[in-house]
């Protein structure tokens, strides 16, 4: 009895972790995709701030749909590429970067699809606010939630294995 106990609390202590550095490592690639964009577009990044919430400021924004989307665009796409590389090189541990790429999914959609805020100071305000469709939000949250939920799908055999 005291041994179940133990491990019930082992997995609960480790996904507590897990969720909260996949929270992190979200945030840090959500707003490198800020960074990237702003960058490229000659854009200056004046502060990233990553915790508890994250934000970048930038000046000189030329391009503010390209720069105030690409967090939530270049937030998806890496961590599914990092899963993909993974799930080739290290298939073992390649469940957890699946289920961060989910993570990244999940929350990126929606930050993007369903907030509906009309103007800043979040990144679907901003995107609102010079010019992008709200039906565009809308399909780019649904489509990523859609896809972190298909992520996750048969996950839980991983994290909750009986013993």
């Amino acid at each position: 009895m005291m041994y179940n106990a133990r491990m019930q609390f082992r997995r609960a202590a480790f996904l507590l972790f897990f969720v909260t550095v996949c929270w992190c490592g979200m945030l840090a690639v959500h707003e490198f995709g800020h960074i990237l964009a702003a960058w490229s577009s000659g854009a200056v990044v004046m502060q990233v701030v990553l915790l508890p919430v994250s934000y970048t400021v930038t000046a000189n924004v030329q391009y503010p749909l390209f720069v105030y989307g690409a967090g939530a665009v270049v937030g998806t796409i890496v961590p599914l590429l990092l899963w993909l590389c993974v799930r080739q090189c290290c298939p073992k541990v390649a469940y957890l970067f699946r289920f961060f790429a989910g993570f990244c999914f999940v929350a990126n959609g929606t930050y993007i699809g369903f907030d509906f805020s009309t103007a800043g100071p979040t990144d679907a305000g901003l995107l609102i606010e010079h010019g992008a469709s709200r039906g565009i939000l809308l399909l780019f949250g649904v489509l990523c939630l859609t896809s972190g939920l298909c992520l996750w799908n048969g996950e839980s055999k991983h994290f909750f294995r009986y013993t």
